[in-house]
């Protein structure tokens, strides 16, 4: 254990029930470690306690609930020099600690007559120290320690047959495991379809009638899991196992379905259910829509046969119209990962608002006006806290009281915040707003899948003004949904029809089978820590080198395949995307790989394959592909294969001298030149925006191959249909208000400033001078250059105006975005001129960047701007904007006549053209 600043005095652990009050504390003894320095900033400790059985059997028999809860650890801690004890999560353990933790704590309760069992676990996401706490029946457990080494012989038993298991939470049955279910029990009487469910849940009766019940933590059910063939859920597929222990969960060979419990998209799910994702595990995906289904694949990491869009099981009897419509309003919140008792609830903003809204005068007068009824009904997971709202002028739902889908259904307006039965709802073409007052807190450090503002299918309040505004507009438009919603819902759904449940039980059968060895080294979280690791190695590179050389020389060659690499593999942007689009759009048949560390290139075309950079696969494609497109270099030790093409767009027109024309060449060792000559040297064709170009590129490389001259494609976005739109978007995606005039920073990086191999830049914008001289009616954004290491900061004071999108996608759409460009030798200044947009350079140490590299032509002179040495003077420039146009509006033309005289649209269909068909 750390600690900062604080040495601890004394300690306790302390365990809680998650979702309760009841705790039970232990001493701990906590030890400084001997071996730190006196004054050293963190104060590491070693601690160990002890648990009595018979303190701990005493806590659980007192447990109110006795499946399926989870018990939390907490230190409780006195530090010298405070008053105040601090209470934090036990976790953060070492990956192997992690990985292989096993285990379980079970004792014989003579006083309930059932096993209790407490299984430890770490949480998703925070990685801290858990257990999950379950009454058994004896003769459950009895069967379960019985076989404990034996469930081949339990597994065998059912050979014969098909064994589906289906379920959601252990005590829910309404959602799409039921609507799963019953039409397994309905149209493939043939299959063993089994319903996992406790044995009091008040939801019970909804499936009971099918047959094929089976009480959770039975006898059966620890035997049905291990037999099934298929285990089909809506959450974890570790809900629907009887015991969450490893040892058990190791004989389990069913494949995992996840039926989801809901279309996905306004809060990022990545953390939990994401292909990376430690304890989760699936091998079919299913999705509502194209739309979802592409996000399961680009950010949660699935593989394109892994993932369908079938519909939820739950929209067969949703677009059943069987419910008569009920004057009625749903309030229908989602739930907040961060409240876990009644303390943290008591306290919450989210009580405090929904307190307000309820007893809120405006919202009775807007139900009395138009004859409604409002009802609250509260997420399964706050149904805790539902005794807090039973004064409210509302008919409030408790769990099991009702079926969600039958409350969809019958209302007539939905208000809810995140969650995903607005998508229900909104597939009715039945009006929804949205109350999104803790939206940042809500999405955490993970942004949304979607673009909320433009995206959802419904009115997005802020504060409790505008809900009820919101309302008292849909009451009077009747209760009807908006043409632009009614567009927007059915973007996230590919069928509205009465057949999902059909469609998801083919795509189950249809499971491709899997190599478990190829399985295993490719998702499990050991053979991949084991592959970094050995990825650090000093062995990976030269056995990279020698595999890439046998495959060059042995391996067969793709003739349709075509590898692009952007940004040395860190972004999706340049002339290798617009290219790539561009064959995309004109449905070119090849097979694309692209060299990316992350999956954006999926979203224009899903069979497109992913290679990360470095990576065994990443020397595989280079040496088997028949075409290589790059705006940089690859790895310079690499020799292209002779029946290789490679078509070098380069990253901007140079302004700097380079390489070759340099007198004395800095920040780089003395086998640079020749490394990149050899880079050179594997060249097929070089993409050129102008004359000048092509003039300084044979200078600088030397290079005397074939030069496309037909302008940047990168350059392309600018004369697309449509720009201003495109813009409104880009800046809203940033947050930026209508009313601002935003500035974009892009300086370059300089080859002087290092550490250790890696190139750092220091900020040279004073942040306080930019607030108070234009603060009020601009915002700022800065990107550094793609080879800069160091992280740039931003003191929180002036994050409202000043962004950093040095991680923004595509730097076209920045240009786009702004209404000005700051740069001092980028090349982004010749691209700039393509927008007929101010531009304004910062060259602070012009004489020593001059000195250093040279330039191939005067900036002082030719530059279509101000040239300025301090923050104080750029500011006071751009404060003078409406003088720009007078000064420098003849320079500016005769700058894009010489450096960008070919650009225009549809360069990127005339240079791969060019190169593909010659």
């Amino acid at each position: 254990m750390t600690t900062r600043f604080f040495d601890i005095e004394s300690g306790e652990i302390q365990l809680v029930e998650r979702g309760g009050d009841q705790s039970i504390s232990f001493p701990v003894s906590i030890v400084q470690n001997k071996n730190q320095k006196e004054n050293a900033f963190a104060r590491r400790h070693h601690y160990n306690w002890d648990l009595p059985i018979a303190k701990i059997k005493s806590y659980l028999e007192n447990l109110t609930k006795k499946e399926e809860l989870s018990i939390d650890f907490f230190f409780v801690l006195s530090l010298k020099g405070t008053d105040q004890p601090v209470r934090i999560r036990v976790g953060n353990p070492r990956f192997l600690t992690n990985y292989f933790m096993k285990g379980e704590m079970a004792i014989f309760s003579e006083q309930e007559n059932h096993w209790l069992s407490a299984v430890p676990y770490f949480t998703l996401k925070g990685v801290n120290l858990s257990l999950t706490y379950n009454q058994y029946e004896k003769e459950a457990y009895d069967y379960f320690r019985k076989h404990k080494k034996h469930w081949n012989s339990v597994k065998k038993q059912a050979k014969n047959r098909a064994v589906w298991i289906v379920g959601e939470r252990s005590y829910k049955a309404q959602d799409n495991g039921y609507h799963f279910f019953k039409y397994l029990r309905t149209n493939h009487p043939e299959i063993d379809a089994y319903y996992v469910i406790q044995r009091d849940s008040p939801e019970r009766k909804h499936v009971a009638p099918f047959g094929n019940v089976i009480d959770f933590g039975s006898k059966d059910h620890f035997e049905k899991v291990i037999q099934a063939d298929y285990i089909c859920g809506t959450h974890h597929p570790d809900s629907l196992y009887p015991i969450r222990s490893r040892e058990y969960i190791k004989n389990i060979s069913a494949k995992k379905i996840f039926l989801q419990h809901g279309v996905f998209g306004t809060k990022n799910i990545a953390p939990i259910y994401a292909k990376w994702v430690n304890e989760f595990y699936t091998d079919l995906f299913i999705t509502s829509s194209e739309k979802e289904r592409q996000i399961a694949i680009i950010d949660m990491g699935y593989h394109d046969e892994e993932v369908v869009a079938t519909g939820l099981a739950r929209f067969e009897t949703l677009f059943k119209n069987d419910i008569p419509l009920k004057r009625q309003v749903l309030i229908i919140p989602t739930w907040r990962d961060w409240i876990t008792n009644n303390q943290n609830f008591e306290e919450s903003e989210y009580f405090k608002r929904y307190e307000e809204l309820l007893f809120d005068p405006r919202l009775k007068e807007f139900a009395e006006k138009f004859g409604l009824e409002l009802i609250f009904c509260l997420h399964p997971n706050m149904q805790d806290y539902v005794r807090y709202f039973e004064n409210a002028p509302v008919t409030v739902i408790k769990q099991g009281d009702r079926d969600v889908q039958d409350l969809i259904k019958e209302s007539m307006v939905m208000l809810t915040d995140y969650s995903s039965v607005a998508f229900d709802f909104s597939f009715l073409h039945k009006p929804v707003v949205y109350y999104q007052f803790d939206r940042n807190r809500f999405l955490g450090k993970n942004p949304s899948h979607l673009d909320l503002d433009n995206e959802l299918p419904g009115d997005i309040a802020f504060d409790e003004d505008k809900v009820i505004e919101y309302l008292f507009k849909i009451g009077e438009n009747q209760f009807k949904m908006a043409e632009e919603y009614i567009e927007k819902a059915d973007n996230f759904i590919k069928y509205r029809d009465r057949y999902s449940n059909e469609r998801i039980f083919k795509a189950i059968q249809n499971i491709p089978k899997q190599n478990k060895v190829k399985k295993f080294l490719r998702d499990d979280p050991l053979a991949l820590k084991v592959f970094a690791r050995y990825r650090r190695s000093k062995y990976y590179f030269p056995t990279m080198k020698l595999f890439y050389k046998f495959l060059s020389h042995f391996g067969k060659t793709n003739d349709r395949q075509i590898v692009f690499e952007s940004g040395v593999g860190k972004r999706y942007e340049d002339s290798p995307r617009m290219i790539y689009e561009k064959m995309i759009d004109n449905k070119e048949d090849y097979d694309y790989i692209w060299i990316m560390n992350n999956n954006a290139p999926l979203k224009v075309n899903p069979h497109t394959k992913i290679i990360k950079r470095l990576s065994p696969s990443y020397y595989k494609y280079l040496a088997t592909s028949k075409y290589w497109v790059n705006n940089q270099n690859f790895p310079t030790y690499l020799t292209k294969p002779k029946q290789t093409q490679y078509l070098q767009t380069w990253h901007g027109t140079p302004l700097k001298k380079m390489q070759h024309d340099q007198e004395q060449i800095e920040g780089r060792d003395e086998g640079y030149l020749a490394r990149v000559t050899h880079a050179k040297n594997q060249w097929s064709a070089l993409v050129s925006p102008s004359p000048y170009a092509t003039q300084a590129f044979r200078s600088a490389f030397q290079y005397n191959g074939p030069v496309l001259e037909l302008g940047y494609p990168r350059n392309d976005v600018f004369y697309t249909p449509h720009i201003d739109e495109k813009r409104e978007s880009i800046r809203r995606k940033l947050n930026i208000a209508e009313d601002k005039k935003v500035i974009f920073y892009a300086p370059t990086f300089r080859d002087n400033q290092k550490k250790g191999k890696k190139f750092t830049m220091k900020n040279k914008i004073n942040f306080r001078i930019f607030e108070r001289r234009l603060g009020e009616d601009y915002v700022l954004l800065i990107r550094e250059h793609v080879v800069v290491a160091g992280k740039l900061n931003i003191p929180e004071e002036f994050r409202h105006n000043i962004i950093n999108v040095s991680k923004y996608p595509d730097v076209q759409e920045l240009m786009i975005a702004s209404d000005m460009l700051v740069t001092d030798y980028s090349s982004v200044m010749f691209d700039y001129a393509n927008t007929n947009k101010p531009m304004y350079f910062y060259c602070y140490d012009l004489d020593e960047y001059d000195d250093m590299h040279g330039f191939y032509f005067d900036l002082e002179e030719q530059a279509p701007g101000p040239i300025v040495k301090n923050t104080s003077n750029l500011f006071r420039a751009i404060a003078k904007g409406h003088q720009y146009w007078d000064n420098y509006g003849e320079k500016y033309q005769v700058f894009q006549n010489r450096f960008a005289p070919l650009d225009g649209p549809d360069r990127a269909e005339k240079v791969y053209k060019a190169f593909f068909k010659r």
